[in-house]
C-alpha cells in the first residue's frame, strides 16, 4: 500500500502577467519502508515536488492540474487544522538550509521541545537529549543551551534532523539533507534516517544532488528535467543501465574521487609550509628548511629542469582564532601557506574550524595571535586586520564566496543590484553589460539581472555569490563549501571556471568542502583539520594514497561513491585516537601530526 501517491501533479507560478510551468504531469509513488530518490539540476522542480507532501506551495504558485495523497489524503483538500496535523505529525521535512529553518532566537534545546510538544510527546529534557544523541551531536548537554548562531553548518542541520524524526511521522521528506555534513556525519545522519525508516515504516523521498547519497540510501530513483520525471528506475538498474541521454550526462558528470584529478592547472608544490615543517624539526628532528618565508614551485611551462621557487601569496604560521574570551580556540595553532594559481583544499567534520578559517583570511573574523599575511608581489597586508582596517587593494585582492547564498544575499535587491555593488566599488564600472557578462560566466545569463533572489534555486542563488565575488577581479578566492547547492552538472561547470580563472590570472584558492571527490578532483595540496588543528597536510595524491592520520583514514572510509548500494560503518563516531607530540614527515612535503591509541 503506498503512503505516498502522487499523480500527474502540474504546477506553475505566476511571473509578472505570465505563468511558469515548473512541473509538469509528475506521477510517482512511495510505498511504507521505501525511500525513492529525486535528482536532477538546479531548477528542475525537485524541491516544489517535495514540498507538496505538506500540502506547500511557494508564494505566487498554483496546481494546474493532479493531486498528492499522503497516507490516504489528499493534502490540498484538507482543512487548515487537518495541514497542521500534517504537517510536522504525518509528514515531517528536513530542509535544505537549516539556518533559516530553525529560529535565531531561541536556544537549540527550546526549539526541540517546541517541535515535541506540537505533537503531544513527551517534551522532557531527557527525551530532548536522546534526540541530539540520536543524530550525534558532541557534547549534548552544552548543544541544547546553545542558539543556531553559536553551531556550524552541519550542526545546524543536524538539529533540524532531530525536530523532524521527533513526532515518528509516516513520511519524511529530505530535501539536500546531507548538504553541509562533513562525510562521517554523513554516513551516521544516513544511517539514523534508514534506521528509523525501517523502524517507523516510513516512506522517504529523498530529494538530493548527490549522487552518492542518493545510491545508498534510495530503492529506485526519478531523474527530473525541466520540471519533468525523464527516468525513472530502480537504483541498481539506474546506474548500471541508464536509458535517458540525461541520466547519463548526470553521471558522466560526477567526480570519481577514486580517481587522481586530471586538472592542468596544478602547479608543482615544491614543499610543504615551511612554518609547519620547522615546527615539525623542532619536535621530532627533522630538517628546518630554509630561513624566511616558504617558497613553493611556480606552475610548470613544459620546459625542461626544475621551475624557480616563488614566494606564496598567502602565510599563516600558528594562528589562534576564539570567538570569545574564555571560549576554546577554533582553530588552534595553524600552519600553512597558499602559493600562487595554487588551490589548498581544507576538509574536516563540522565545526573542525575550516569556516572559521575562510572568515579570518576573509577579515570577518580577527586573529588572536600567530602570523597572517598575503603578499602577491603587487599587494601585501596583514590578514590579521579585520575588514574594515585593512587597505581597499587588500580588500579587492581577497574574496570571499559564501557558504550559504539564501543569507548571504539581499531579498530585496535584484540580482544585477547584488552584482552592480562590488563592480562600483572596486572596479568603477557597473555597467548592465559588465554584470551580464559575469552572470554568463557563472552559467547563468543577462536576462537574470532582473530577478529577485527568491524567484532563483538554491544552485542559481549560490552562482551569483560566486559572480559577485568574481567582480572584484581578486587575487585569492576564499571558496567556502560553495558546491554544495549545485547539481552535478553545474558543480562541474563552476570547477571548470576556478580552474580557468587560475589560468588566466594566476587565481589563488582556499577550497573548502567536505565532498572529497571534488577535493582530488581540484586541490594541489590538502589540508585535514579536526578540533581546530591540521592533522595533517601534503600533495592531494599523497594525501589520498596515504599512509594517513586515522582521522584522514576514517574521512576517506565514509565517502560515498556513486552506484554504491551501502552505507559506510562510521561506529558510533568517538574517535580511538589521542594527539601526541610532533610530526611525521612522509616525503614529498606530506606530513602528518603524531598520535597514539586512547
Amino acid at each position: 500500500m503506498s503512503i505516498v501517491q502522487v499523480d500527474r501533479l502540474a504546477i506553475s507560478y505566476a511571473a509578472g502577467k505570465r505563468s511558469v510551468p515548473v512541473v509538469r504531469g509528475v506521477s510517482f509513488a512511495i510505498e511504507a519502508g521505501r525511500t525513492l530518490g529525486l535528482v536532477g539540476e538546479s531548477g528542475s522542480g525537485k524541491s516544489t515536488v517535495a514540498r507538496t507532501l505538506l500540502a506547500h506551495l511557494r508564494s505566487g504558485s498554483r496546481i494546474e492540474h493532479g493531486t498528492v495523497h499522503v497516507d490516504g489524503e489528499d493534502v490540498f483538500a484538507l482543512s487548515p487544522a487537518g495541514r497542521r496535523a500534517l504537517r510536522g505529525g504525518t509528514a515531517s521535512v528536513v530542509a535544505q538550509n537549516a539556518g533559516q529553518a530553525l529560529t535565531p532566537s531561541m536556544r537549540v534545546g527550546e526549539q526541540i521541545r517546541e517541535a515535541l510538544r506540537a505533537h503531544g510527546e513527551p517534551d522532557g529534557p531527557e527525551r530532548v537529549l536522546e534526540l541530539v544523541r540520536l543524530v550525534r551531536l558532541p557534547s549534548p548537554e552544552t548543544i541544547v543551551r546553545r542558539y543556531p548562531h553559536q553551531l556550524s553548518g552541519g550542526q545546524q542541520q543536524r538539529v533540524a534532523i532531530a525536530m523532524a524524526v521527533a513526532a515518528r511521522p509516516r513520511v519524511l521528506v529530505l530535501d539536500e539533507p546531507t548538504t553541509a555534513l562533513d562525510v562521517v556525519t554523513q554516513a551516521a545522519v544516513l544511517d539514523l534516517v534508514a534506521d528509523l525508516g525501517r523502524e517507523l515504516g516510513m516512506a522517504v523521498l529523498l530529494v538530493s544532488h548527490d549522487l552518492g547519497v542518493v545510491s545508498a540510501m534510495a530503492d529506485e530513483i526519478a531523474v527530473m528535467r525541466d520540471g519533468e520525471v525523464v527516468e525513472h528506475a530502480e537504483t541498481a538498474a539506474l546506474f548500471a543501465a541508464p536509458q535517458h541521454e540525461y541520466t547519463r550526462a548526470l553521471l558522466a558528470a560526477v567526480p570519481d574521487g577514486r580517481r587522481p584529478g586530471g586538472t592542468d592547472h596544478v602547479p608543482e608544490t615544491a614543499t610543504v609550509s615551511s612554518t609547519v615543517a620547522s615546527r615539525a624539526g623542532r619536535t621530532v628532528g627533522l630538517p628546518t628548511g630554509t630561513a624566511g618565508p616558504p617558497l613553493a614551485r611556480r606552475a610548470g611551462t613544459g620546459g625542461a629542469g626544475p621551475e624557480p621557487l616563488v614566494r606564496p601569496v598567502v602565510t599563516a604560521e600558528d594562528l589562534v582564532i576564539r570567538y570569545g574570551r574564555g571560549l576554546p580556540a577554533a582553530v588552534d595553532g595553524v600552519s600553512f601557506t597558499i602559493a600562487p594559481r595554487e588551490t589548498l583544499a581544507v576538509v574536516g567534520e563540522s565545526g573542525s574550524g575550516k569556516s572559521t578559517l575562510a572568515t579570518a583570511l576573509a577579515g570577518l573574523v580577527p586573529a588572536e595571535s600567530g602570523t597572517f599575511s598575503f603578499d602577491d608581489g603587487t599587494v601585501s597586508g596583514d590578514l590579521r586586520e579585520p575588514i574594515a582596517g585593512r587597505s581597499p587593494d587588500l580588500r579587492r585582492a581577497v574574496q570571499l564566496v559564501f557558504q550559504n547564498a539564501d543569507t548571504s544575499l539581499n531579498p530585496r535587491r535584484t540580482v544585477g543590484a547584488a552584482i552592480a555593488r562590488p563592480l562600483r566599488l572596486f572596479t568603477r564600472s557597473s555597467s548592465r553589460e559588465r554584470v551580464g557578462e559575469l552572470l554568463s560566466q557563472v552559467g547563468l545569463g543577462p536576462e537574470f539581472a532582473d530577478r529577485l533572489p527568491a524567484q532563483l534555486s538554491g544552485g542559481q542563488r549560490q552562482r551569483v555569490g560566486i559572480a559577485r565575488a568574481l567582480a572584484a577581479e581578486p587575487r585569492l578566492v576564499i571558496a567556502d563549501e560553495i558546491t554544495t547547492a549545485l547539481d552535478v552538472q553545474v558543480q562541474a561547470g563552476i570547477l571548470a571556471l576556478l580552474a580557468d580563472l587560475q589560468r588566466e590570472r594566476g587565481l589563488s584558492c582556499l577550497f573548502i568542502s567536505h565532498d572529497l571527490a571534488v577535493v582530488r578532483g581540484v586541490a594541489d595540496r590538502v589540508a585535514v583539520m579536526t578540533g581546530g588543528r591540521i592533522v595533517e597536510i601534503g600533495p592531494t595524491e599523497a594525501v589520498f594514497g596515504g599512509p594517513n592520520h586515522p582521522y584522514t583514514a576514517t574521512l576517506l572510509a565514509a565517502t560515498l561513491e556513486p552506484g554504491s548500494t551501502e552505507l559506510p560503518d562510521v561506529g558510533d563516531g568517538v574517535p580511538r585516537w589521542r594527539e601526541a607530540p610532533g610530526w611525521t614527515d612522509r616525503g614529498d612535503g606530506h606530513l602528518t601530526r603524531n598520535w597514539e591509541d586512547a
